[in-house]
């Protein structure tokens, strides 16, 4: 990458040596700096210098693993849940003015005209982010308390809040 003869790099990079307080004097360590030139504002090698900057990493690097999958789809249900709680709360505090009737007679009337798979996959929809996010909770709760916070604990109740929002979801969908 440096040519040792002129100690210049890709982009024009000069290697200037780091402070003698920092390095070790055995050792002495080079940082790369971009070169400019006079005529040059530093609003141009700022953009070159980021055209040839690689791009970090994300997600797409990193193999899923449970308690970051789970920790983002607990965080995420919770955010459905209190913005259609938000959403439902504007609705019923703003129907008076604009002449909608929010009564638990006219809310289930309406409910009761959606066809079947409309119906059950709302009802799917709510009840599963709803079992989750209280499993998952629970499951924050018992790491609070200092239960269950090694790796093999942390699979463990990953399994088991799974499995009990799986089941709460069917039990709440169709019973």
């Amino acid at each position: 990458m440096f040519s040792a003869a002129t100690r210049t790099g890709v982009l024009g990079a000069t290697r200037t040596s780091v402070s003698r307080s920092l390095a070790t004097p055995a050792v002495r360590a080079f940082v790369a700096t971009p070169m400019r030139q006079t005529e040059e504002p530093q609003s141009v090698v700022a953009e070159r210098a980021r055209k040839h900057r690689p791009v970090s990493p994300h997600l797409s690097i990193y193999q899923p693993q449970m308690s970051w999958v789970l920790s983002g789809l607990h965080r995420n249900t919770g955010v459905l849940i209190g913005g259609a709680a938000y959403m439902y709360a504007a609705m019923f505090g703003l129907a008076p003015a604009f002449g909608l009737d929010m009564s638990s007679a006219a809310m289930a009337g309406s409910l009761a005209t959606l066809p079947a798979v409309v119906s059950i996959s709302a009802k799917a929809l709510i009840s599963g982010c709803l079992s989750f996010h209280v499993f998952g909770t629970m499951r924050h709760l018992l790491w609070d308390s200092g239960r269950m916070v090694n790796n093999k604990g942390v699979i463990t109740t990953g399994y088991a809040a799974m499995a009990a929002s799986a089941l709460a979801t069917g039990y709440l969908t169709f019973f």
